[in-house]
This record gives C-alpha cells, structure tokens and sequence, in this order.
C-alpha cells in the first residue's frame, strides 16, 4: 500500500467561496501506522510493518494581479525492517527519508484559468523531476467548466540487487493526462465525470523486491518495461441542507498488466454550529481484480518472462473508514485546523491506521 503523500488525507472539506486572502499558510502533518506479513521485499513471506511520519509546508500567495503561487515542501520519513532487509543488513528497523516539493502559479482570467508547475522528489535509491500544465473553462453561465491537465515525471532509479550490492542506473517516465467536467444540476448538486491516461515506460520493476522460485531461490521481480493505465471517476455532491452535505464517487480503473478495480465512497459533512465547522465521515470499498503477473511464494520459475510478490498487483477487497474534524478559531496564527483518523484493511491481511493533522492562517 503507498504511504506517501499522507498529508492528502487532511483536506476533504467542503470548500466554501470567499474572497482570497493575500498569503496563506498550513503546516501539515501526517502519522501512518502498517501491518502486514506479505513483505515483496522478503518474496511475500516478509512483515510489512512499517511507520511514517510526514511533515509538510504549503503556502499560497495572492498577489494583487490574477496571479496566484503556491509551494508544497515536506519530507517523509518511514521506518520498517524491510527497509534495513533491503540492505541485507539485518532485521532491525531502518529509516528512509524522501524529500519532496512543487511550486505552481495560476493565471485566473474569469471564464478562464491556466497553471503551471515543477516539482521534485528525492530518496535513497531514486530522483524525480516533474513538471505539468493545466486549463479549465467556465461556461453555460458558469454552470459548467471543463478541464484538462498533463503531467509528466521523469525518474531517475538506482539498481540495486537482491543482496544489496549497487549496479548502475536506469530511467522511468510517466505521462498523465486528466479530462474532466462538472455541471450544475441545480442549486444545491454538483455532478462531475474524470478520464484519466497514464503511459509508463523505463524501468518499472523495484530491483530490491523478491520473488521465491518453485526450487527455494530468491530473485529480482520482472515487470514490463511498459504500462498503461487508465481511469474514469464519477462524483455527485448534494447539499440536503446547508448543514449536511453529502459526497459520493465511484471510479472504474483497468491497465495493461490486467488490473481491474471498482471503489466506491460515500463521504456525508455535517456543520457544527454557526463558525464554520464541520464533521465528516468517509467509507471507501475498492474490489480489484489482479496481474497474473502477481505469484504466490514457490509457483513462480525461472523460465516465466514475469512475475511479482507485490500484493498491490494481487487481487483483493479493501475498506477504508475515517473521521474528520475541520475547525475554525479566533487565534491569529491558527485561524483553522483539522484533524483526520483513517483505517484501512485489506482481506489479504494488510491494515493501516492514519492519524493527520493541519492548521493554517490567513493574512
């Protein structure tokens, strides 16, 4: 299961329209907590117990134009024994730290808006640099917007084998293109459809991650040196009233290692009181169908052009629950604050609880 990027989880509000303040400040921070005894790191045999803890910055910055800049700095530092195993060192617990940033500037013309940004990422065993452009329209007396973005990351992979000893290089890409539109169907919905295309290509296997042979020997995962992938979102939001509003999405995910996977999510927001707040409750269940790439410990052969351990490509069931809180303050440097617990469980025997936090101000 990815465990980055935790700081997501914190800001699934409702959005409520008001004028934007000159410069905006948050300070994110996200613990993550995994179990699970399916390691690909170890060939699927392996604990996956492992912890992170993400702090992030986000600042956004309205000047007096129709620009607007945005920075998104943090680091993630996770500690599991499958990390210290990739070094083939020993089974105590080890740290790895990723950096990461991306800097964005919005062109705000009306009907009309066009961004920008470039990022990068950086850990032990890879390098990131991405970039991507953006545009959305308004139309239909703003009642419908389309939009459209293309992003694309070039990766830098440091090759390791399965005993830890550093070979050399290699590159992966990846294109994504997002196609989406909303509409209005009324007063208080909100309907909104997402395509979304990705094309990998490069380097896709982890070097470090270990597939069991039917003869007992341990060797590299084999994967394609291409994928394709492919997504289509539905959301429908409705305010029953203007104090419970009501989230649902469903998306339909399939690719060219034979995945296949349906989620669905309900996510209702109700207001406290008359500052501002809200709390929301968000369940999530998500039934993939997996890679035949994907074997078990001692079926795989050396003569099998691929195979995996990774139970990401497996098939399997999984539901994930939450509770948020978002709140608002009379404090000048915490103006608003929110506070998230998730809990996610797959039937294969991974489970994962997320505790995230965030607070912020405006001036």
């Amino acid at each position: 299961m990815a465990v980055r990027n935790l700081w997501i989880c914190l800001f699934a509000s409702v959005v409520i329209a008001q004028e934007q303040p000159r410069w905006q400040f948050d300070f994110l921070a996200g613990y993550y907590d995994q179990s699970g005894d399916h390691s690909a790191v170890t060939g699927g045999e392996g604990t996956e117990d492992l912890t992170s803890v993400s702090p992030v910055i986000d600042i956004v910055f309205n000047p007096e134009s129709n620009w607007s800049y945005t920075a998104h700095i943090g680091v993630d530092n996770v500690s599991s024994a499958s990390i210290d195993a990739m070094d083939n060192v020993s089974g105590a617990s080890k740290v790895d730290t990723r950096a990461f940033g991306t800097f964005g500037a919005q062109l705000d013309r009306g009907n009309q808006r066009y961004g920008g940004f470039i990022g990068f990422s950086k850990e032990y065993d890879y390098t990131s640099i991405n970039g991507g452009v953006s545009g959305s329209f308004d139309f239909n007396q703003k009642n419908s917007t389309l939009g459209i973005s293309l992003a694309t990351y070039a990766d830098t992979v440091d090759l390791y084998d399965i005993d830890g000893v550093h070979y050399g290089q290699d590159d992966r890409s990846t294109t994504d293109l997002t196609l989406s539109f909303s509409q209005v169907l009324g007063k208080k919905t909100v309907l909104s459809a997402e395509v979304f295309i990705s094309d990998q290509s490069g380097f896709l296997s982890s070097p470090f991650q270990e597939v069991i042979l039917t003869d007992g020997i341990h060797v590299a995962e084999r994967l394609p040196d291409s994928r394709s992938r492919n997504a289509l979102s539905l959301r429908l939001n409705h305010a029953f009233t203007d104090r419970f509003v009501l989230r649902t999405f469903y998306r339909y995910y399939d690719d060219d290692f034979d995945i296949g996977a349906h989620t669905f999510e309900l996510e209702p927001f109700f207001k406290l009181g008359s500052r501002g707040s809200w709390i929301s409750f968000s369940a999530r269940a998500h039934q993939q169908d997996g890679s035949p790439y994907f074997v078990l410990p001692a079926t795989a052969t050396e003569s099998d052009a691929y195979f995996t351990s990774d139970r990401d490509l497996s098939t399997f069931d999984s539901t994930r629950f939450s509770l948020g809180y978002h709140g608002k303050t009379d404090l000048r440097w915490m103006d608003r604050f929110q506070i998230r617990a998730t809990a996610y469980e797959r039937d294969e025997g991974l489970s994962s609880f997320t505790l995230s936090f965030g607070f912020g101000w405006s001036q």
